[in-house]
């Protein structure tokens, strides 16, 4: 088997973006005789089909995280457990002040020392013939770089959120100023750059030129297999939001828009339902609300949790809901940084078959996937031509029902992985 050396800070972690991006392809290398030697943050539960080291990050703000999200996941009463996460947070502490007044990096910054001290074990034990680093955290092309330049195996660093942002503001800062040189030395060393939007990837080679191979890679989905899960008309029509909210990412715009369609339309309020999972509502959301009251029809879920009834993990039960929703909402958020990411849930929405409402430009790659695959995009900006994209919804729904969405996504798991394989190829 060829080995791989992979660093993921996230890994095998229920719910989280980065982590599916990298595991979902777990099973499809392994078929390709691929062995996977791995090194995660201990976060994420063990795989044992393959060498896997779960380490720690060196520095109290990474140490103090990492213990408070393993206890989180602990099956312990809720007053036991918020007391081991008081203590934790007392004994980190003093150290965590320490750091902060020295280093201003990200949380997991320090990570990044760890896994590449490990990642020299893994490199003599294993011999990969490449080092492969996929985020989430910029620690893990950090552990990358420093492995790559200490051994020489090739490095593919496949980056999920830009590092740096070109209308930043504080280009004076220390986190800036890390990731802008920590984005220099990937596209000067790595043989393969790959980003998961072209204008980011355009972005980084204009203002660092890519010496080696540099490719947009779009990361798919593959979600859980829900056998007898089917999409059925009820009494009322449920919008589905899934994933984070921000104020740069609000539902404000489409709060204003339902509230106008139920001034025009007052029984449709009785029959719309709007779902929030995976968040609670931002400020700017809360603020619409109030200024533009729906009543009791927006609800929100929360983040879904691994259900030990049913023994469901939290994605399971995410997709679950999603394929039995009317219609999925995307945002993109507003702001120029737009152009250089794409939701990652807007893949597990296209696998679903239901309808999906972009409130996005047209123009944006976002905006053109959802197009291309026969779905709804929306000026994020334009209140009237939300509310008129609804209002067709609701009346189709009230009319036949909502079918599924005919085209088939071509944003699979297995054409990513079949391009990702051509990547190493030329490599190595």
């Amino acid at each position: 088997k060829k080995n791989w050396l992979i660093l993921a800070y996230l890994f095998n972690v229920d719910g989280k973006a980065a982590s599916q991006t990298i595991t979902d392809r777990i099973p499809l290398l392994l078929d390709q005789g691929i062995r996977p030697v791995v090194i995660s943050a201990p976060i994420g539960d063990r795989d044992h089909r393959f060498p896997h080291v779960r380490i720690f990050s060196l520095m109290p703000s990474g140490l103090q995280y990492e213990l408070r999200f393993l206890l989180k996941k602990k099956k312990m009463a809720k007053p036991v457990k918020g007391l081991l996460k008081a203590l934790v947070t007392i004994i980190c502490l003093p150290f965590y002040l320490i750091e902060r007044i020295v280093i201003h990096l990200d949380t997991h910054w320090s990570w990044g020392i760890s896994a590449a001290f490990r990642g020299i074990w893994s490199v003599l034990r294993h011999r990969p013939e490449v080092i492969y680093s996929t985020a989430g955290p910029s620690s893990t092309h950090f552990a990358g770089y420093i492995l790559h330049r200490m051994t020489g195996v090739p490095w593919v660093s496949e980056i999920h959120d830009p590092l740096v942002y070109d209308i930043e503001q504080r280009r004076w800062g220390q986190r800036y100023r890390f990731n802008n040189w920590l984005e220099k030395v990937i596209c000067r060393h790595a043989a393969a750059v790959i980003y998961f939007t072209e204008h980011a990837l355009a972005s980084a080679d204009r203002r660092h030129p890519v010496r080696g191979l540099k490719r947009v890679l779009r990361p798919g989905a593959a979600p859980p297999d829900t056998p007898g899960v089917v999409y059925r008309k009820q009494d009322t029509i449920h919008f589905g939001h899934f994933g984070s909210l921000a104020v740069t990412r609000n539902l404000g715009r489409l709060i204003e828009a339902l509230y106008r369609l139920f001034q025009d339309h007052p029984a449709w309020q009785a029959k719309v339902v709007v779902d929030i999972y995976g968040s609670g509502l931002d400020d700017v959301s809360k603020r619409c609300l109030v200024a533009f009251p729906l009543g009791c029809r927006f609800h929100e879920h929360g983040r879904l949790e691994f259900d030990a009834g049913t023994g469901k993990s939290g994605r399971q039960q995410v997709f679950e809901t999603m394929k039995r929703s009317d219609v999925l909402v995307i945002l993109h958020g507003s702001g120029l940084i737009c152009d250089e990411y794409i939701p990652s849930k807007v893949y597990e929405y296209l696998l679903t078959g239901r309808p999906i409402l972009g409130l996005t430009s047209d123009r944006s790659e976002l905006g053109r996937i959802l197009l291309e695959c026969g779905h709804s995009v929306v000026d994020p900006d334009d209140i009237g031509a939300i509310a008129k994209a609804l209002a067709g919804f609701i009346t189709t729904w009230r009319n036949s029902g909502l079918p599924a969405v005919s085209v088939t996504s071509p944003y699979t798991v297995e054409a990513t992985v079949r391009q990702f394989l051509a990547i190493v190829e030329k490599i190595t």
